[in-house]
């Protein structure tokens, strides 16, 4: 299993325990479920809430840039 697999089913299941905690206790607020997410698997509230929005490198469609140094040799 390659490194961005990994990644994708760690962000899968970030995004099922976040569901699964909003609809056991629907009057929390999101950053308190944020923050029991993050808590769960040790990622930085930041980085759960980008995960769960699927920003930037945390969507599944994300293509990495190559880089440039790696075209030097």
């Amino acid at each position: 299993m390659t490194r961005h697999e990994r990644l994708n089913e760690r962000n899968k299941k970030v995004r099922l325990l976040f569901s699964k905690l909003c609809t056991a206790n629907p009057k929390w607020r999101i950053d308190a479920i944020i923050e029991e997410v993050a808590d769960n698997c040790f990622l930085a509230p930041r980085t759960i809430e980008a995960i769960i929005s699927h920003e930037g490198i945390y969507n599944e469609n994300y293509k990495r840039p190559e880089s440039p140094q790696l075209k030097m040799f």
